[in-house]
């Protein structure tokens, strides 16, 4: 997983084949934010470069592009997405979301009849590691406004092949797991989604806009009204607890997973 504490937006003029054109880089660094300014401009030269000699693209790791709010620790990162609301990245836990479940022909033979479709996501998820041992045995089982959030105490590396195959016949989102895969960690939406507040939303072009009295100002309305929600209501733990671990403390205070408040 590949963050960054500080970021510069610089503009920079280069020349592409004799004509001078003018490029903006948004890059990050960890040292600060001078060091950020250094890098795009040793970024801008190698684009030059790369252009003046029709070089390959050079290959980035994918770091997570966000403003970081909170570091729990350097596997666990808080980072403020688009629309303004928290998301917990770890490289320490396996992550998904199912918002719905993979259906079989033989499900009509199973006890699913007078279960709601979240009761049936639970039941499929049981069923699935029962027979993949590989996925672990350790789980917390969250409600959420549309489906199951479902965190692993063993992380697996979302880049492996077998790990994709596994998820896809969980039915996980395949934009999730391409995003998942190229971070190299899985992510958690923490504060409820802005709009569902019926509170004005708001859209972060870049993690500089965080630092703006824009957003500060919004974000201490959307703090203030995201008190009585819930993001993931905790159902169950399958396997040995560990809701002792920092992060997934964190993860159940800033949800607000015991509280009796409405999804969001």
């Amino acid at each position: 997983m590949k963050y960054f504490k500080y970021w510069a937006e610089e503009k920079h003029k280069i020349s592409i084949f004799g004509k001078a054109e003018e490029i903006t880089l948004l890059v990050g660094s960890n040292e600060s934010e001078e060091s950020a300014k250094h890098e795009a401009s040793l970024r801008a030269k190698r684009i030059e470069k790369r252009i003046a000699e029709s070089g390959p693209r050079e290959e980035y790791e994918v770091g997570i592009r966000e403003h970081i709010s909170d570091v729990i620790d350097e596997s666990n990162v808080i980072s403020i997405c688009r629309y303004g609301a928290k998301v917990l990245n770890t490289e320490r836990y396996t992550v998904l979301d199912l918002d719905d479940y993979a259906k079989s022909l033989w499900d009509i033979f199973k006890p699913m009849k007078r279960m709601d479709k979240k009761e049936k996501i639970v039941f499929k998820f049981q069923e699935f590691v029962s027979k993949h041992p590989e996925f672990g045995s350790d789980f917390r089982i969250y409600e959420t406004t549309k489906g199951i959030r479902v965190i692993g105490k063993k992380y697996l590396d979302p880049a492996d092949k077998k790990n994709i195959r596994l998820m896809g016949k969980l039915n996980v989102d395949w934009l999730y797991v391409v995003l998942s895969q190229k971070q190299q960690c899985y992510r958690a939406r923490i504060t409820p989604k802005p709009y569902r507040l019926r509170i004005k939303t708001i859209k972060v072009k870049s993690p500089l806009f965080c630092q703006s009295d824009t957003y500060k100002n919004w974000a201490n309305m959307y703090d203030e009204a995201s008190r009585n929600y819930t993001v993931a209501r905790y159902i169950k733990s399958i396997g040995r607890d560990f809701s002792s671990d920092k992060v997934i403390k964190y993860h159940d205070e800033r949800c607000n997973s015991h509280q009796g408040f409405s999804l969001a």
